[in-house]
């Protein structure tokens, strides 16, 4: 069984992989019983985020280097090929002199989109050819997430520190950018966005910005902002700091669930109404979630504490917590 693709976000039943960040692992669990089935450790360090191929055949994985954003003192660039049907690793090739790979997304194609944050890069890959076909200049600096639109016409590009850069798929080129920046800040994290996610349709896109972690509703057709929301009951946290905040709509369009690191929150949200909100306390760390293939459930990964915790999208409430790796950044049903 497989279910399709809600812009950047895959669900499916046959399996869960999560990126072991801290522990630099690939780690499998069984999708029903969250047993940790099978690990594998990374080749180099440091593995961070993940893409999955429509097909559920392979993931990709960069290897970001030994550090974080804005401190990555030996930064890798190179990217990880996981077998997904064999659990294994497949292949490892570098990007030569694209350090600090992180944010990614797959085509249906089998295209992988890549920014690399030390260069401020946007790069197309055939990753099983191990060809770059294309880069791009980001017009924001420090670019570190991506999004592709359902329909595969645009990508949006999120940056620590910038404008959220517009990327015209069919031009290959970007075409625009949009104000992420608070008044008055023009460098430094609150300059830039965070989370960054089109909503299943494909109508609108929702970023968070890194200045109060607001979700930003941009309409995709005119790449204009048509609305701003609060989180509510967020936390206040140091706006020098990353926030560390992402979301993802469930795949049948109903709910939007946001994780906050700084703050140890997630909010499941209305998709319908972004002021219908949630707030459930989490361990430590939040930082990547996946849905279940019926939209019933979210599990979200604490980084900091190795805690798997679902939470139920009738209830809005945890359910059930698992143990969880050292450190885990991204994880993905497929």
């Amino acid at each position: 069984m497989q279910t399709p693709y809600a812009g950047s976000n895959i669900t499916g039943v046959d399996g869960l992989i999560a990126v072991d960040k801290v522990g630099n692992k690939i780690r499998f669990y069984d999708p029903s019983s969250l047993r940790e089935i099978k690990a594998f450790d990374a080749p180099e360090p440091s593995a961070h985020e993940l893409a999955i191929a429509h097909d559920r055949s392979i993931a990709c994985v960069p290897l970001y280097g030994d550090g974080i954003y804005g401190g990555n003192k030996n930064p890798n660039n190179k990217i990880m090929v996981v077998d997904l049907r064999r659990q294994e690793l497949a292949d490892l090739f570098a990007l030569d002199g694209m350090a600090a790979p992180h944010g990614m997304a797959m085509t249906a194609q089998g295209k992988l989109w890549v920014v690399a944050d030390i260069p401020n890069k946007l790069i197309r890959i055939d990753p099983r050819t191990r060809s770059v076909e294309a880069v791009h200049d980001c017009p924001g600096y420090g670019a570190h997430q991506l999004a592709l639109t359902p329909d595969e016409t645009k990508l949006y590009v999120s940056s620590k520190e910038g404008d959220l850069g517009v990327f015209d798929l069919a031009l290959d080129k970007f075409v625009g950018a949009i104000p992420m920046r608070a008044p008055g800040v023009t460098t430094g994290n609150g300059a830039g966005s965070e989370g960054v996610m089109p909503t299943p349709d494909g109508g609108r896109l929702v970023v968070i910005d890194n200045a109060a972690n607001d979700l930003r509703v941009i309409d995709s057709a005119t790449d204009r902002e048509v609305d701003r929301v609060p989180l509510i009951m967020n936390a206040f946290s140091n706006v020098r700091r990353s926030r560390l905040a992402k979301l993802m709509f469930s795949p049948d369009a109903r709910h939007l669930v946001v994780t906050s690191y700084a703050s140890g929150n997630a909010w499941v949200v209305d998709a319908a109404d972004y002021r219908s909100q949630t707030l459930v306390p989490l361990a430590k760390g939040p930082q990547g979630m996946t849905f279940d293939a019926e939209s019933k459930s979210v599990l979200i990964a604490s980084h900091d504490s190795g805690l798997l915790t679902r939470i139920d999208l009738a209830s809005r409430r945890a359910v059930a917590a698992y143990d969880g790796g050292v450190g885990i950044e991204v994880l993905a049903y497929y």
